[in-house]
């Protein structure tokens, strides 16, 4: 006996990198963007407080693991 079985695997090695880093480049997209939006409102943030905000967002994306994740 024998099943045909199907699997994707991550080129970097598991799952859980292939999540963070998805994550972490979809939190730099957010934060960049309002980023600038705040610079042109002359509301910049320093690049400590932005860093912050791409971790903590990475974070969060990667518990809610949104759609838009794997965009």
């Amino acid at each position: 006996d024998m099943k045909l079985v199907y699997i994707f695997m991550p080129k970097d090695g598991s799952l859980e990198k292939l999540v963070e880093r998805k994550a972490n480049e979809l939190a730099r997209k957010i934060v960049q963007r309002s980023s600038t939006t705040m610079k042109l409102e002359d509301q910049a943030t320093s690049n400590e407080r932005i860093l912050e905000a791409i971790q903590e967002l990475t974070i969060e994306l990667k518990r809610e693991m949104p759609g838009t994740l794997w965009d």
